[in-house]
């Protein structure tokens, strides 16, 4: 009998150290699935933050992309302008080389009349 009463409350401990750990068992695995809510709900959050993000983002490259596209606009014109331009300048140049030209050539001209009026009274005067 006494063997008996022995295996009782040995089987009795061992169900009642069982419960207990099937007890903290639980705990943990509620504090486990707090956790995770609490780890979900943080996730959500992100992900909804992220989200918000990209879609600022995207406006902004939609805005940078028309930005880039009117800058182009004005380098085109810009660069037609500066080829008019340069070709004008060019012109010009060669406007003024020639003017210069005929200018020195009247100048030179005139030099020489005028060495050829002075030569003319020196042998007057002598």
């Amino acid at each position: 009998m006494e063997a008996l009463l022995t295996r009782m409350e040995r089987q009795e401990l061992q169900t009642t150290t069982t419960n207990q750990v099937l007890l903290e068992l639980v705990g943990e695995v509620r504090t486990m699935r707090q956790d995770n809510q609490k780890f979900q709900q943080q996730q959500s959050t992100f992900n909804q933050r992220l989200l918000d993000w990209t879609d600022r983002q995207e406006s902004f490259n939609e805005r940078q992309e028309k930005a880039n596209e009117r800058q182009e606009k004005f380098n085109e014109r810009q660069d037609q302008f500066n080829i008019i331009f340069l070709d004008e300048i060019r012109g010009m140049k060669k406007d003024i080389r020639d003017l210069a030209e005929v200018v020195l050539k009247q100048h030179e001209g005139r030099l020489k009349r005028l060495e050829d009026f002075m030569d003319g009274l020196m042998r007057k005067a002598s």
